[in-house]
């Protein structure tokens, strides 16, 4: 259980779950958060987050995420499928999907080979389809940080049906902070340029992340997260941002 002395980041922890079920942007799903890296065997993870307001008008919010880690000596690899959906007044406006699969391959040194895809299907942000398939390398800094480039080739589909196909430069960045024996702020950041338009046409996210370990089994984050993008799809702005709330039970 946390320990005594956190009482001022409990305080703090509950402020940031009430400003986030005032907000209704789409958070970005982080595929660094949670990772077993380091560790050998198989692992199950159920994520949700729900908000609701009642009165004058009727909102539901909610995302159901699912992953699953597969870690040998030689081989990482996971999934992960997220589901969410917007109601107002009793009725479905919105539904995304989200389907993310990774596999890294280990060896004796802190350079590691990593290929990934990714499928996506996000009314919240204005396009009705993208798929990202890429490989390339994952090297790890130190015991906490990693840093990742990769070449990915996008192929996303607008809501008024406007196609394009992109390849990008795909730069990350990741580091776990531990803050206390149950406490964790991670930094997640995104780059991804067009390689035949890269100061014109770029995608980048940067996600900021408290993770509270309730037990063995229960985690629960609160995270920000803001994306921009340089041409986003038609009638779409260029940066969007959210705060959310992340109940995981891990098994």
């Amino acid at each position: 259980m946390l320990q005594q002395r956190n009482k001022p980041v409990l305080v703090f922890m509950s402020a940031l779950i009430c400003l986030a079920m005032n907000l209704k942007s789409e958070a970005i799903i982080n595929i660094e958060d949670q990772r077993k890296e380091g560790e050998i065997g198989l692992f199950n993870s159920i994520s949700a987050s729900l908000d609701a307001s009642r009165g004058n008008r009727d909102r539901d919010n909610y995302s159901l995420s699912y992953r699953l880690d597969n870690n040998t000596e030689t081989i990482d690899s996971f999934i992960i499928y997220s589901q969410s959906e917007r109601k107002y007044e009793g009725t479905v406006k919105d539904e995304s999907n989200f389907f993310h699969a990774r596999l890294v391959l280990k060896n004796s040194s802190d350079l590691h080979y990593e290929v990934f895809a990714q499928v996506s299907e996000n009314p919240f942000r204005n396009y009705k389809n993208r798929e990202v398939i890429g490989g390339g390398l994952r090297w790890l800094l130190n015991d906490h940080a990693r840093l990742g480039i990769s070449l990915i080739q996008e192929d996303e589909e607008g809501l008024d049906g406007t196609q394009t196909k992109t390849d990008r430069m795909n730069i990350y960045f990741h580091d776990d902070y531990e803050i206390d024996e149950n406490i964790t702020f991670n930094t997640t950041l995104y780059f991804q340029p067009s390689l035949d338009e890269y100061e014109d046409d770029y995608k980048a996210s940067i996600i900021f992340a408290f993770d509270f370990l309730i037990n063995q089994n229960l985690e629960i984050t609160l995270q920000y997260s803001r994306f921009n993008d340089s041409m986003p799809p038609v009638n779409s702005d260029k940066m969007d941002e959210g705060i959310s709330t992340k109940f995981t039970y891990n098994f």
